[in-house]
């Protein structure tokens, strides 16, 4: 949003909203300079949507943590007009939601700190930074992120005759499905296999299954997406409703 934009929308704000917005952090405005609403904006804003290049500041969320091991994520609803909140998991009474600031299931420890002390200007001390590589987590986020790439490499890949033609020889139906079912593995060994983070990889096995004319496995890598599609979504979205229309109208060739 364009700074003028930003300050015509704080001046229009009613004084207590003002006073809540000027409360939020900056990490935009610079060392020693005091704080400016762009700079709360730019700090705290979500996009809206995934497309969508515009963005939105939401005065209760923007005041969530951050963890790279998060037990909630938020979703823009187009529908509703809102961003909608989810548990990634179960949580107990009593504990802090977190939401994620970055890409948590791209990179090592080094990697997301960097990220993180760079764009939002403060050292993450999560409990997966905190664990580091102590217990196999950064061997396992480079494996996380090969796989990934693969996946995404072979779910590209042109049909040939009821099965995936590659540069790797042979049917690499298989290898890719492996690599998928490899993923989800060492995601939920990671903690990080909430629904906002799976749905992608659910997707994945699904096209590739669908390209291979495999009904039953397209069917079922479907019926996953779904359930992770609303875990992250809500049961009404855009997403979860296309995804119920393609499997009531037949799997294969769907998508």
């Amino acid at each position: 949003m364009h700074r003028l934009a930003v300050q015509r929308a704080y001046d229009s704000m009613h004084e207590d909203t003002r006073s809540a917005f000027m409360d939020l952090s900056s990490s935009c405005d610079g060392i020693g300079r005091g704080k400016t609403p762009r700079g709360i904006y730019d700090t705290n804003a979500f996009r809206l949507g995934d497309a969508d290049r515009t963005g939105g500041l939401f005065l209760t969320i923007a005041r969530m943590n951050h963890s790279c091991r998060p037990n909630v994520n938020h979703y823009w609803s187009s529908s509703l007009q809102m961003t909608l909140v989810f548990a990634s998991r179960d949580i107990a009474a009593g504990e802090e939601l977190r939401t994620t600031y970055g890409p948590s299931e791209w990179l090592n420890t080094k990697g997301r700190r960097e990220f993180l002390c760079e764009r939002f200007a403060f050292d993450c001390n999560c409990e997966m930074c905190v664990e580091g590589n102590d217990l196999g987590g950064d061997k396992r986020m480079e494996a996380i992120r090969s796989l990934q790439e693969a996946i995404a490499l072979s779910s590209s890949l042109v049909v040939d005759g009821g099965a995936l033609s590659s540069k790797w020889g042979g049917d690499s139906t298989v290898a890719a499905l492996e690599s998928v079912e490899r993923c989800l593995a060492l995601m939920n060994e990671q903690g990080i296999d909430g629904g906002a983070f799976t749905k992608s990889i659910y997707h994945r096995g699904y096209a590739i299954c669908d390209a291979a004319g495999d009904d039953a496995g397209a069917r079922s890598y479907l019926v996953s997406e779904l359930r992770a599609v609303r875990d992250s979504e809500g049961v009404y979205s855009p997403n979860a409703m296309e995804i119920e229309r393609v499997l009531n109208r037949g799997v294969c060739q769907a998508g």
